[in-house]
């Protein structure tokens, strides 16, 4: 019994002085830049290249990264994906953005095909697909939105007077009297 005590104090120990693994963090930011367009900013440690679909909540399937070769582009860390922002249309609801990180260029067409088969599971993993090499997949859900319309303004000085002497009130437009 006491040499069973002796193996186990040892054991505990390994388990209390281990750090607790956290969840993982995210392989990509979205950065949004209105109301429907954003930005996909891979984060620092992801594999080289990549390639981005859309499914929206009306079942459209899109490719966002195209290359002359139909394949993977690269993406490197804390760059947009693409050196563009997404416009992601309003009227198809919210999307399900898939981002595959990968070791090697990957055939987007093949991948498109997988993602297609795949698109209706409510989740999908980089074992689900056939690909060679090293893939990890990055799931995001956006919702595009409407922008708001720019307000009129002007400057306005300390006590909310404009700084030609007029009211702010008119937004700045000029009014009709002049």
């Amino acid at each position: 019994m006491r040499k069973l005590g002796l193996g186990i104090l040892p054991l505990t120990f390994l388990l209390v002085s281990c750090p607790q693994t956290s969840a993982p963090s995210h392989r990509v930011e979205i950065r949004t830049l209105g109301g429907n367009s954003a930005q996909l900013i891979p984060t620092e440690g992801q594999l080289p290249y990549c390639l981005v679909f859309t499914i929206a909540a009306n079942g459209i399937i899109r490719q966002l990264t195209m290359s002359h070769d139909d394949r993977s582009i690269s993406c490197p860390a804390d760059k947009p994906i693409g050196g563009v922002r997404y416009r992601f249309p309003i009227s198809e609801g919210k999307v399900r953005i898939f981002v595959l990180f990968s070791d090697r260029k990957l055939d987007a067409g093949s991948v498109a095909e997988q993602v297609m088969e795949k698109g209706s599971l409510p989740k999908i993993n980089a074992t689900d697909l056939r690909l060679p090499g090293r893939v990890t997949i990055e799931v995001i859900e956006f919702l595009p939105m409407v922008e708001p319309e720019p307000s009129v303004g002007q400057v306005v000085g300390r006590r909310g007077e404009s700084r030609d002497g007029g009211s702010a009130v008119d937004g700045g437009r000029p009014s009709a009297r002049q």
